[in-house]
């Protein structure tokens, strides 16, 4: 048995879905639970960022990564929740983290980040298209 059999049998399979739903989740729970906690910080940031409608974005932001990160971490509505927040991401990552009109350490620290988000972006992409496994709350 190679290595790709091995890892579609269950549980295993299932044990590297719930693996993979957690780490996707951990950056937007901690995320909505900080810009939550310390909202007029995240006003902000939004305002340094020239997010439009900060006074909207933020709250319907906070939302999304709180609901999303459950939703995603307890395996219900799994690819809704993950597609979501990858097309969230996708957009934040267009607007705040723009490298290709930066220079210098400006370029390199957004393009870094870009990347990150790229990773986690196909991370989501993947959740969406396989499921949560067979390890879900409910």
């Amino acid at each position: 048995m190679n290595i790709a059999e091995m890892i579609n049998q269950e549980p295993l399979l299932s044990i590297i879905l719930l693996v993979a739903r957690l780490a996707a989740a951990m950056v937007f729970l901690v995320s909505g639970i900080d810009k939550a906690m310390n909202y007029s910080a995240a006003v902000a940031e939004f305002q340094r960022e020239k997010v439009a409608m900060a006074g909207i974005v933020l709250p319907v932001t906070i939302v999304l990564h709180l609901l999303g990160s459950i939703a995603i971490i307890s395996g219900v509505f799994v690819s809704e929740a993950a597609l979501l927040l990858a097309v969230f991401l996708f957009g934040a990552t267009a607007q705040v983290h723009c490298f290709w009109k930066m220079s210098g350490e400006d370029f390199v620290i957004h393009s870094r980040i870009a990347l990150v988000n790229l990773a986690a972006f196909g991370g989501l992409l993947l959740l969406a298209v396989i499921g949560p496994g067979s390890f879900v709350l409910f």
